[in-house]
C-alpha cells in the first residue's frame, strides 16, 4: 500500500497514462500519415519500438525527478513542503484528458473520413486491375467470334450470330463449362495469343474460326485449341454452298462436344446441336436478331432491330420455335416497366399480353425436344403470374440443363416474388463460383444483392475488380453499396459509371446519380432533377421514392395499375410495399406469398426542412 501512494505521489501512474495515450496518438498518425509520403513499412513499426523502448525510461524519470520552480531536481533533494507534485498531477490529468479528446477526435475523423477515402481510392486503383483467378477445369471452352475475312467486311453479324450459336448449343452440355458470350466476345479483335485468352477467361479451350461469304459459296474455318501447349485437337474448314450454313453450324457443334470428350449420346448431341429450322433466310435473320440483341445492353434500338429480326425469321419458318421463343421473350420484356429492357412500347398491357402469348403458345407447340417445351412453358407461366407453377416447371427444366444461365435468373427472379429466401439464397450462393469467371452471372448475383439490404457489398466488390468495364454491374454494385452505407466507395463507382455508361442507357445513369446525391444528402439537387424527369417515366417513381415524397410515388403505381399494367416487377425492391395496390394484393393471396414488411430506403434523401416549398 505505501509503495502505491509512492507512485500516486510521485505522479508516477499519471506519467504512465500520459505516456500511453500519447503513444497511441502518434502511432496512430505514423500509420496514417507515413504511407502517404511513400514511406517504407519498416518506419512505421520503427515508431511503435521506439515509443515501447521509451516507455520505462520516462517511468523511472517520472520516479526519480520533479519538477520544481526551480527546475527539475531529484525527489529525494525536495522538502516535502515545498513539493508541488499535487499542481503538477493537476496538469498531468488535465493533459490526459486533453490528449483522450485529441486521440477520439483523430479517432473518429480517421474512421468517417479517412478510412472511406482509402477504401475508396483501393476500389478505384483495383478497378484498373487484373482478373482474379480461378481455377481451371479441363471440360471448359470459350467461343470467340468468327472474324469476317470477306471481301466487303459484311459479314462480322454473321460471324457474331455462328459463334452464338454455336456457344448457346455446347451450353446445353450438362459436364461441359462454356464461357459466358460477353466475356468471349470482349476478346473480338483482339491480337493475344489464344493461351493468354484463355487463361484470361478460365476455360481450357478456346474455339476460333473465320468466315468467307460471297453469294455463290462460304468457307468457314474452326480449330478447337488445347489452351496449354497451343495443340489443335480439332479443326475443320467447310466450303460449300450458303445453303449449307444450317448443317455446318450443326457439324461444327456437334464435332466440338465429341472432341471435348462430354458425356453426351450421339442422339443427345445431335438434339443438342439443331438449329431448328431447314430455311436459310429464317436462321440467318435469326442468328442477326440474336447478335442484335446480345450486343444491345441497354440501347433500345438495337433490341428493337433484334425483335425485327426474329419476327422475320418466324415468317420466314412458321415451324421455328427458337424464333418464337425469341419473339416473345421481347413482349416479356415489356411487361416488366422496372426491367431495363422495356423499350416503352406505349402500348397497353393486354396488347403486350396477347403479343406474348402469341408467340410463346407457338414456341411451346412446336419445340423440338420436351425440355425445350418445358422451358417454354415454365416462361409462360411466369408469364401469367402463376407463380409456383413456373418454378415447378423450371426446376424440372434444370434438372436436365443445369448449365442454363437465363433460366437460374429466371428462377431467382420468382424466388423472390414469392418470398422463398431460403431457396433463393442457396440458389444465389451456387451462382457465386461462376460470377467469378462469367460477367453475366456477376451482374445476376449482385442484381438479386440489394434485397439483402447490403450483406454482399464485399462481393459486388471483388467482382468489380474482376469486371472492371462492366457497366450493368457497376450500376448494381453502386446500388449495393449504397445499401450496406459504404457511400464513399459507392462515389468511386459512380464516377467509373459516367466514364463508361452507354449513350442509351435507358435512365440508370441518371436514377444512380439520385441515389449517390441522397446519399451524401443534397436534397435540393434532387428534386431539380425531379422537375426535369418525365413524369410517366419509371425514373419520376424513383426519384419520387428518394426524396420520401410516398404519396406521390403510390399515387404514380396507383395510376400504372389502373391502366391495367403489372406492378410484380416492383416486388424485388425490399423498399416495395405492395398493400396499397389491390391487384397486386390478389395475386399475392391467389400464390400463397407472405411478403415481408418493407425495408427503410437507407439512402434517401433527407426530409425538406420545415418551411420549405
Amino acid at each position: 500500500m505505501r509503495f502505491m501512494a509512492e507512485l500516486k505521489r510521485r505522479n508516477v501512474i499519471r506519467m504512465a497514462g500520459l505516456y500511453l495515450v500519447g503513444a497511441w496518438l502518434i502511432t496512430q498518425v505514423a500509420a496514417t500519415v507515413l504511407p502517404l509520403f511513400g514511406a517504407p513499412q519498416w518506419m512505421a513499426r520503427s515508431v511503435v519500438v521506439i515509443l515501447a523502448i521509451g516507455f520505462p525510461p520516462a517511468l523511472v524519470f517520472a520516479w526519480v525527478f520533479e519538477i520544481t520552480p526551480d527546475g527539475l531536481k531529484r525527489d529525494a533533494e525536495v522538502p516535502a513542503e515545498a513539493s508541488i507534485a499535487p499542481q503538477t498531477a493537476r496538469r498531468m490529468e488535465r493533459m490526459i484528458l486533453l490528449l483522450f479528446a485529441v486521440a477520439l477526435a483523430f479517432f473518429a475523423f480517421d474512421k468517417f473520413v479517412l478510412a472511406p477515402k482509402r477504401e475508396a481510392a483501393s476500389v478505384a486503383t483495383a478497378l484498373q486491375g487484373a482478373k482474379v483467378a480461378a481455377a481451371i477445369t479441363d471440360k471448359s471452352i470459350a467461343v470467340l467470334p468468327f472474324v469476317d475475312m470477306s471481301q466487303g467486311r459484311d459479314q462480322e453479324w454473321f460471324g457474331d450470330g455462328l459463334a452464338e450459336e454455336i456457344l448457346n448449343a455446347l451450353a446445353m452440355t450438362p459436364d461441359l463449362q462454356v464461357s459466358a458470350r460477353t466475356s468471349s466476345f470482349r476478346y473480338k479483335g483482339s491480337k493475344l495469343a489464344v493461351p493468354q485468352i484463355a487463361r484470361e477467361l478460365g476455360v481450357a479451350h478456346v474455339l476460333e474460326g473465320s468466315i468467307r461469304s460471297t453469294p455463290q459459296r462460304i468457307r468457314v474455318t474452326a480449330q478447337l485449341i488445347r489452351a496449354a501447349d497451343g495443340f489443335h485437337l480439332w479443326s475443320q474448314t467447310y466450303d460449300r454452298d450458303p445453303a449449307d450454313v444450317i448443317a455446318i453450324q450443326e457439324d461444327l457443334a456437334r464435332s466440338i462436344a465429341t472432341a471435348m470428350e462430354t458425356s453426351m449420346d450421339p442422339k443427345a448431341l445431335a438434339d443438342m446441336a439443331a438449329v431448328g429450322t431447314r430455311s436459310v433466310e429464317a436462321y440467318q435473320a435469326y442468328i442477326r436478331g440474336l447478335a442484335l440483341e446480345q450486343a444491345a445492353g441497354y440501347e433500345r434500338d438495337n433490341l428493337n432491330q433484334a425483335y425485327q429480326q426474329f419476327e422475320k425469321a418466324r415468317t420466314l419458318d412458321p415451324g421455328f420455335a427458337a424464333a418464337h421463343a425469341a419473339a416473345a421473350r421481347f413482349w416479356q420484356e415489356q411487361k416488366t416497366l422496372t426491367s431495363v429492357k422495356e423499350v416503352g412500347t406505349g402500348l397497353p398491357f393486354d396488347t403486350v399480353a396477347k403479343n406474348y402469348r402469341g408467340r410463346i403458345d407457338q414456341a411451346i407447340r412446336l419445340a423440338a425436344t420436351p425440355a425445350a417445351r418445358t422451358k417454354a412453358a415454365a416462361s409462360a407461366a411466369a408469364f401469367a403470374d402463376e407463380w409456383r407453377k413456373a418454378i415447378r416447371l423450371y426446376r424440372e427444366y434444370l434438372a436436365s440443363h443445369p448449365g442454363d444461365l437465363a433460366a437460374i435468373n429466371d428462377l431467382l427472379a420468382l424466388y423472390i416474388q414469392v418470398s422463398d429466401r431460403p431457396a433463393f439464397d442457396a440458389l444465389k450462393q451456387s451462382l457465386w463460383p461462376l460470377a467469378r469467371k462469367r460477367p453475366d452471372v456477376a451482374e445476376w448475383f449482385v442484381r438479386s444483392s440489394f434485397r439483402d439490404a447490403g450483406r454482399d457489398a464485399d462481393e459486388a466488390l471483388e467482382l468489380m475488380r474482376t469486371w472492371p468495364d462492366l457497366y450493368a454491374l457497376h450500376y448494381q454494385s453502386h446500388r449495393e453499396l449504397l445499401w450496406a452505407g459504404r457511400v464513399q466507395v459507392a462515389a468511386e463507382v459512380l464516377a467509373g459509371m459516367r466514364r463508361t455508361a452507354p449513350k442509351d442507357n435507358n435512365g440508370t445513369l441518371e436514377v444512380a446519380i439520385a441515389r449517390q446525391v441522397c446519399a451524401e444528402g443534397r436534397r435540393a439537387e434532387v428534386e431539380r432533377m425531379l422537375q426535369d424527369t418525365d413524369p410517366d417515366s419509371i425514373q419520376y417513381w424513383h426519384l419520387l421514392e428518394l426524396l420520401g415524397e410516398q404519396q406521390a410515388a403510390t399515387a404514380f403505381l396507383q395510376r400504372l395499375e389502373q391502366k391495367g399494367s403489372s406492378l410484380v416487377g416492383f416486388l424485388h425492391y425490399p423498399q416495395f410495399d405492395p398493400r396499397p395496390y389491390p391487384s397486386l394484393m390478389r395475386l399475392l393471396a391467389r400464390e400463397q406469398v407472405d411478403r415481408p414488411p418493407p425495408v427503410t430506403l437507407p439512402f434517401a434523401c433527407p426530409p425538406a426542412a420545415e418551411g420549405a416549398g
